[in-house]
């Protein structure tokens, strides 16, 4: 279950999902504007069989380069900004699919959506160059990597640009 994220959830003030920047992002609010009142991108919370919040997620649709970063044309994406998961939940089974992890499930969520989005070529992400982990999972989800490499997005690793056609 999912539901829009409200910037006066508690539970974003203990979220731990093991990546410090991901924390940071859900814990200060960056994804709330306070101009316009609402969350933007949109960020959804991710509720558990029990109700309790496993995650969040930080996406909306954009044009972006495709099919590589290097390209002049461009297609509809779904772009995550940001996902995390509760650390408590890493590796364990959404007992309401049959047999994923949370992670898997909060995924198939933003794969529906784009889906459903007429006209929308996919998921779209960066991912730090020295983040493995979520290297691994989104390899292993079926997104691959921009062929042009890294690149420089801020003062940290460089990022690979990962796309998952849907």
């Amino acid at each position: 279950m999912f539901t829009l994220g409200d910037m006066r959830t508690p539970d974003l003030d203990v979220f731990e999902s093991g990546n410090s920047e991901v924390d940071l992002f859900f814990k200060s609010r960056r994804w709330f504007n306070a101009d316009k009142g609402k969350a933007a991108p949109p960020t959804y919370q991710f509720a558990g069989p029990k109700g309790e919040v496993v995650g969040y997620a930080a996406a909306s649709f954009r044009a972006c380069a495709c099919p590589t970063d290097g390209s002049e044309s461009k297609a509809k994406y779904l772009v995550v900004y940001a996902a995390g998961l509760h650390s408590r939940f890493h590796g364990k089974l959404d007992p309401e699919t049959d047999g994923e992890t949370f992670a898997v499930s909060i995924f198939r969520v933003l794969e529906e959506f784009a889906r459903a989005k007429n006209g929308c070529a996919g998921l779209y992400l960066w991912v730090r160059s020295d983040n493995g982990r979520a290297i691994a999972f989104y390899k292993k989800f079926g997104f691959e990597a921009d062929p042009e490499g890294a690149v420089q997005h801020d003062d940290g690793p460089p990022h690979f640009t990962m796309r998952k056609p849907v």
